[in-house]
């Protein structure tokens, strides 16, 4: 019996997270683009360090049961570049020239807005972390390389616990 309501708890629990999670994501959708900085919580869960004196910050973040995402834009000068880019582990060297890392999803372009067209001077590149440490797409506009625009998306995959095998029975993940 006490194992039967332990069991039960969980589920019920998972539900409600689940459902928590359906209900920000409806929000988020319906937010589109925030203007601000992400919260602290936010910046610390998806690893993006905004320097100080960072300005025009926006962000979007999008859940879903495979992944979490932040989408965070903001104009910053060399020195902010540098201690951004060294808090992630990496430098202004590791930018490639002519490089659009940011990839946005056509699902969500209308919420998070980030076109790459030509014209600009873009660099960019991205950090690879085994899961469930963040991974890093960066694109950077240098037309006017005294005051970048950084655009990040920081985005924690989940490893798959298992997945269905023939005759309905949980397998080990592939």
């Amino acid at each position: 019996m006490l194992m039967a309501i332990s069991v039960g708890d969980l589920v019920v629990s998972g539900l409600q997270s689940h459902s928590a999670a359906s209900e920000r994501e409806v929000r988020a959708r319906a937010a589109g683009l925030v203007r601000g900085t992400p919260s602290a919580v936010q910046c610390g869960v998806y690893q993006v360090p905004i320097p100080p004196g960072a300005h025009d910050v926006e962000f979007y973040e999008a859940n879903s049961w495979q992944a979490d995402s932040l989408y965070v834009r903001f104009t910053t000068d060399r020195a902010g570049l540098g201690v951004f880019l060294a808090r992630l582990g990496t430098g202004p060297a590791r930018l490639r020239e002519g490089v659009t890392a940011v990839e946005v999803p056509a699902d969500r372009q209308g919420q998070v807005g980030r076109r790459f067209p030509p014209g600009h001077r873009w660099a960019g590149t991205t950090l690879a972390a085994p899961a469930p440490l963040p991974a890093h797409e960066i694109t950077v506009d240098l037309d006017d390389p005294r005051n970048p625009a950084v655009f990040v998306v920081s985005t924690i995959r989940f490893p798959r616990r298992g997945r269905a095998a023939p005759g309905g029975t949980t397998g080990p993940a592939g």
